[in-house]
């Protein structure tokens, strides 16, 4: 098993324990922060599965185009169940 996959699959377990909150607040520092390097879409992308694991709709930050799914790389807030981009 390749190593980002590992990273993957451990981050996945470890943001399952957190709570909605915490998770869009990680979210958030992450977008602001341009200083991840490689591992910030690995990081982002746990954050965003285990958010849909809580029920959270991601949909309004997530859109299909020419077949390929595009995830906005914004700050987020819940508003009714739901992850709503905020806009600089």
């Amino acid at each position: 098993m390749s190593t980002a996959i590992q990273l993957s699959s451990h981050l996945q377990e470890q943001f399952s324990r957190y709570s909605i909150p915490e998770l869009i607040t990680f979210n958030n520092d992450i977008v602001e922060n341009r200083g991840w390097g490689t591992s910030r879409s690995t990081f982002r992308n746990a954050i965003l599965k285990a958010l849909a694991k809580k029920g959270i709709d991601l949909s309004p930050i997530i859109s299909k185009e020419d077949g390929f799914s595009v995830i906005q790389i914004v700050k987020v807030r819940l508003e009714n169940n739901s992850l709503v981009p905020l806009r600089n």
